[in-house]
């Protein structure tokens, strides 16, 4: 007979690289709670509190079958903790900084002022040459007290040329160092902010960019050659850090805060199977109100970093080099949520935390909760798009969360999607069925066809096979010099749901929710509005002015909800078990 130990140490070793490596990364708008949930995870015993102290808008925020999910997980999570290790990209940005001399420091900052903002070179050159940066240590040959050579560990880091030895780096001075670069970021944004509020924000915004574009930090980075390498310098670093914490200790969970380029993410997603982009989402009324109150950020310094932080930009090279929280948040694994209208009070966002690390610990020890499980049919029926500029899923439900229609933003059926086509075949093939009568008529069309086939032959080598699709809403857009939503040929997908349900003759959803993956436009938010959908619940957090101007009106508005919880590729990593659990009890039982 198998004795208890033996069986404990056989389960042990089922989720041994799950108890000795978790790597969080961490995205959300500023002010959304990023660097306070770095600070929970932190934490060596953080109290995570009883389920019926967790309460939003006077309601408990777990309800119903909810609440006993979480007091499972609570129990874990509090008998299994282990604190994790921040490593924050504003520090690492700062050792970038540190590798200029002082005088390109003071031209990148005014430089990179906030718009409409002049701050006199002088106080910029004095606070640089006599504040922090003057003072630092790290990158001078400087031996401490301790003996310790603190630029040897910032030419590893910073160096992407040198090996990393783990029987070279002594754990406890490495976390020093680490530390100490800590502090100087933080007495460092103390002197940007004595010149202006926001200028710290502006300035590590630009060296971030530029970072990406470069390899490092220059003023003149925006007229500079782009190195397509760069784009992934800065998270090459971070995972510098990480494997020399992995090859220092044994056991180390890390936690990144904080990510907001979708192209980083993507870098450390397709490097370990442990890493978990997590999404922290506050309300945007408590967002504006905790950075103008906490911060004292004005409303056009808000709108500066919001537009950062959306994706959009001018620069040629913005998709790959600029901040995109948007798309971040919309590839994220687990979405949580962190209402910010009370300081003080983190309980929502330590439950969630508690949550989601008790899984990534020990996956499958709770079932989904309903609003993951419908927004997870979502998430897979947004694969079935043919769209070519994004994808989205939706499914309609009644009150009780059961499923009434699934949809996805694509052409009406008996149409070619337009991944299916190509310039080719509507230049050339004049095929009835995937190509309008416009398409294969219309002189100034296929004008603007023919360039676009031209244009992409003299990159015919860079293509490798590809299939050169094309959407026609941009090309007529083109054409018309407008910015015309009225020409796509695909379905929203929440319309497409509605319309599944008119097709084949469903039930009612009055009284129902709308799950979407996106967040509905102006349009299909004045269909959920007719048909009476009293929740809409969306992933998305840019929803235009749908909420404002349709949704937030009338007799009969519709709650709209960011989702909280975990996702696609998160959604199976945390909820599939490892083993069933009747079988791992029954191992632990045994005598």
């Amino acid at each position: 007979m198998t004795d208890k130990n033996t069986n404990n140490k056989l389960i042990s070793k089922l989720f041994l690289a799950r108890e000795q490596f978790i790597l969080i990364g961490l995205t959300g708008r500023t002010g959304s709670g990023c660097t306070t949930a770095a600070n929970i995870l932190e934490n060596a015993s953080p109290e995570f509190p009883e389920s019926s102290f967790i309460r939003y808008k006077s309601e408990n925020y777990f309800k119903n079958l909810d609440s006993k999910r979480y007091e499972i997980l609570r129990n874990y999570a509090t008998a299994n903790w282990n604190s994790f290790f921040s490593i924050k990209v504003s520090d690492l940005i700062s050792g970038y900084l540190l590798n200029l001399e002082a005088e390109e420091v003071v031209s990148f900052i005014a430089h990179y002022t906030p718009e409409n903002k002049e701050i006199p070179i002088e106080k910029i050159s004095q606070i640089v040459k006599t504040g922090s940066f003057g003072k630092n240590l790290l990158t001078k040959s400087h031996v401490s007290k301790s003996g310790l050579r603190y630029k040897e560990y910032h030419d590893l880091i910073l160096n992407h040329d040198k090996e990393i030895n783990g029987q070279a780096i002594d754990s406890n001075a490495f976390v020093k160092y680490l530390r100490l670069i800590r502090k100087f970021t933080r007495d460092f944004k103390k002197d940007l902010i004595s010149l202006e509020t926001g200028l710290y924000v502006s300035v590590y915004q630009a060296a971030g960019n530029s970072i990406r574009k470069t390899g490092k930090v220059q003023f003149d980075y925006q007229s500079a050659d782009f190195d397509p390498a760069s784009v992934f310098h800065l998270p090459a670093t971070i995972n510098r850090v990480v494997k020399c914490l992995r090859k220092s200790q044994s056991k180390v969970f890390i936690v990144i805060d904080a990510i907001r380029n979708q192209h980083e993410a993507r870098y450390f997603r397709d490097r370990y199977s442990a890493f978990y982009l997590i999404s922290i989402n506050a309300p945007e009324q408590d967002r504006n109100e905790y950075l103008q109150h906490v911060h004292k950020f004005n409303v056009d310094q808000l709108n500066a970093i919001d537009l950062k932080e959306s994706g959009k930009t001018s620069d040629e090279h913005g998709y790959f080099i600029s901040q995109n929280v948007k798309k971040c948040i919309e590839i994220s694994d687990i979405h949580i949520f962190n209402p910010r209208n009370e300081i003080d009070n983190s309980n929502i966002l330590k439950a969630q935390l508690a949550w989601y690390v008790a899984l990534m610990l020990h996956p499958g020890l709770v079932p989904p909760t309903a609003m993951e499980r419908t927004m997870q049919i979502a998430y897979s029926a947004k694969s079935n798009s043919g769209c070519i500029s994004r994808k989205v899923g939706a499914v309609i439900t009644n009150a009780d969360n059961s499923v009434q229609a699934i949809g996805w933003n694509d052409v009406p059926q008996g149409q070619a999607p337009c991944v299916l086509r190509s310039i080719d075949g509507a230049l050339n093939s004049f095929d009835e069925i995937d190509y309008s009568i416009y398409e294969r008529t219309n002189s100034d069309f296929r004008q603007k066809l023919t360039e676009k086939k031209q244009a992409l032959n003299n990159h015919k080598d860079d293509l490798d096979g590809r299939n050169c699709s094309y959407c026609f809403k941009d090309v007529k857009n083109s054409i018309d010099s407008k910015e015309n939503q009225v020409h796509t040929r695909s379905l929203h997908a929440e319309e497409n749901a509605f319309l599944q349900i008119t097709k084949y003759g469903g039930v009612g959803i009055s009284g129902g929710k709308l799950y979407t993956t996106a967040s509905p436009c102006e349009l299909c938010s004045k269909k959920a509005y007719q048909l009476g959908i009293k929740q809409v619940i969306f992933i998305d957090p840019y929803p235009g002015i749908s909420k404002d101007h349709i949704l937030g009106i009338g007799s009969n508005m519709p709650d709209l909800v960011q989702f909280r919880g975990a996702v696609g590729r998160g959604y199976h990593q945390l909820y599939d078990s490892t083993i069933d659990y009747k079988d791992e009890l029954a191992l632990l039982s045994e005598s």
